[in-house]
């Protein structure tokens, strides 16, 4: 069921000083795990060069990536289910800063294959956890405009990270007199993960979730917690925050907590827990909300970054089968063209390849600031459907269409569209379940997709018009499900 006590408790807060501290912390966070992710994406052909990896052991290394994020995105909503949000953070970032130390230093092909799979099994854990904490500090009314927020700056992280290593590779390879230095991607994955030991260490002055304290039976802690966002929102004293029953805010875990000395029962209680939790959002009454969500997130398996990457070959391709039509060329879209092409070989960089990616991802701040502006004034559904429609009716245009500008247009569309999708999505998932399994269905929502991609990484090597049609049904087929979800726009969560 939908209480109003738990926002009314964190309505009588206010909103300042706290609050925006929180969300910046988290933002920074949020920045600096998706400054990883591009590098790993841009230094696997350097490695390549480096240790002399054959185009499959390339394809592998991405695939161990999106096998970790899927492993990961489920064990993390698990773990901060079983043990709380604020912990989680920074133990995430550590994995991450961890993986990187250790790819940096790898020189057999089985250690960076295990790197990368540890690296996305802190990204994706990260991505969850961050979204799941700060959702539950939120009043109703800005729910939306901050979880928005959240990822801008991620994108902001990830597309800062392509225009600094765009600018770093070419002195990065020729380092003294021009003699090619292939191992110096190494200088480059240690300075991603740097960000992450600072903001693992930053984020233990993060607050514990207050409704995650409720559902543990902890209610002195989240009192005390919600009057010192009280305190420092209103710059008033703590004892005169009056809260008002908190015995009704969140549905408490009945579960006996037991013996916590003995480990081996320590941790079967928590794998029954979990299994329990998956149980719960399985049946009614959220069964059907559940097999939206997990639809949902099939249907954006390829992930922002990938999309990118597509459009950008595709947009290459058909430029080239355009002035190349008379000698019956064929437009493909290859994975492995997709990663390697950045170089066009060991010791020069194809900046083209570069440039394009920027520009496009470009289009993903456009979405997510346009995101901002109504996520909270629009239905979350409305919100959802029109971006499918709008994407999907470009897909088909740009099928029709030989002109560069308007293909780059129509190509801009398609990637917001496709980010105002995942983000919505997200929201949509986390509004709709309790505080106690609200980490699982995330992170359960999430492990399809990501195993789908990562299998894909193996066999895609597809035509441009199946691949423009699959993006646009893709699109078309979220907004359809999407468009089933329960919409909470200015409502209470579920608890």
């Amino acid at each position: 069921m939908m209480t109003n006590d738990c926002e009314k408790v964190i309505a009588k807060t206010g909103w300042g000083f706290c609050h925006c501290f929180i969300i910046g912390l988290c933002g920074m966070c949020a920045f600096a795990e998706a400054c990883v992710l591009p590098i790993i994406l841009l230094v696997v052909p350097f490695v390549a060069c480096d240790l002399n990896l054959s185009a499959t052991q390339v394809t592998t290394a991405y695939a161990m990536l999106t096998l970790g994020m899927a492993i990961g995105s489920f064990l993390f909503g698990l773990i901060i289910d079983a043990n709380g949000r604020k912990g989680s953070i920074p133990l995430t970032m550590i994995v991450v800063f961890c993986a990187t130390i250790t790819l940096a230093f790898a020189q057999t092909i089985f250690l960076i294959y295990l790197s990368i799979f540890v690296l996305g099994l802190g990204s994706a854990g990260n991505n969850v956890v961050l979204r799941v904490y700060l959702i539950e500090f939120l009043p109703m009314k800005r729910r939306g405009f901050c979880l928005v927020l959240l990822d801008i700056l991620g994108i902001i992280g990830y597309i800062s990270t392509l225009g600094v290593t765009w600018l770093l590779i070419p002195s990065v390879i020729r380092l003294q007199n021009k003699r090619f230095r292939p191992n110096s991607w190494r200088v480059l994955v240690g300075l991603g993960g740097i960000s992450n030991l600072i903001m693992a260490c930053a984020a233990s002055l993060l607050p514990a979730s207050p409704r995650y304290l409720l559902y543990r039976r902890r209610k002195e802690e989240a009192l005390t917690t919600l009057q010192q966002i009280y305190a420092i929102n209103n710059s008033m004293h703590a004892d005169t925050y009056s809260s008002g029953s908190l015995d009704n805010c969140v549905q408490p875990d009945e579960e006996d907590e037991g013996d916590r000395d003995n480990l081996v029962k320590v941790i079967q209680r928590c794998c029954a827990k979990s299994y329990k939790r998956i149980q719960d959002i399985c049946e009614r009454p959220f069964r059907y909300v559940t097999m939206l969500g997990i639809c949902m997130g099939f249907l954006q398996f390829p992930g922002i970054v990938w999309v990118a990457l597509w459009n950008t070959q595709l947009l290459q391709e058909m430029g080239n089968f355009n002035k190349m039509s008379k000698k019956n060329s064929t437009c493909i879209i290859d994975i492995q063209n997709l990663v390697l092409e950045f170089l066009h070989n060991c010791q020069e960089v194809n900046t083209d390849r570069f440039k394009v990616l920027l520009y496009l991802s470009l289009s993903y701040i456009l979405a997510e600031i346009l995101l901002l502006a109504g996520i909270d004034v629009i239905r979350r559904k409305i919100v959802l459907v029109s971006s499918g429609l709008i994407g999907a009716i470009a897909c088909f245009a740009l099928l029709f269409t030989v002109n560069n500008v308007v293909q780059i247009v129509l190509s801009l569309i398609i990637l917001a569209s496709y980010a105002i999708g995942r983000t919505t999505t997200s929201i949509l998932l986390l509004e709709n379940y309790f505080t106690g399994v609200r980490g699982t269905i995330i992170g359960l929502s999430r492990i399809l997709p990501y195993l789908i991609g990562s299998a894909t990484k193996y066999f895609v090597n597809i035509y441009c018009l199946p691949s423009i049609l699959i993006m646009s049904g893709i699109l078309m087929s979220t907004a359809v499900a999407g468009s089933r979800m329960p919409d909470l726009t200015r409502l209470p969560m579920q608890e």
